[in-house]
């Protein structure tokens, strides 16, 4: 059975162009349900293509001038079809 792929917040900071430090803010406020992992005493996050896609969307309508709010909520809708 093959596994989805993931990706660190470092891969996915430079593919998205969106720094560390906003990742792991959007992550802790707006986005829990990014998978993390427990290795030693830290915790690293792993992201699937759909997360990527999601905060893709959330740096487009964030360039928009939509708030951080905002932006998550119009980004979910557009990837759920406005299922929550």
């Amino acid at each position: 059975m093959e596994q989805d792929r993931t990706y660190s917040i470092g891969r996915v900071a430079n593919m998205v162009g969106v720094p560390k430090y906003k990742l792991r803010h959007w992550c802790d406020r707006y986005l829990p349900h990014i998978q993390k992992m427990d290795i030693g005493n830290m915790q690293h996050r792993r992201f699937t293509d759909v997360d990527i896609e999601l905060i893709r969307r959330i740096k487009e309508y964030r360039s928009k001038g939509f708030t951080l709010d905002a932006a998550v909520t119009q980004a979910r809708q557009d990837l759920d079809g406005g299922k929550e």
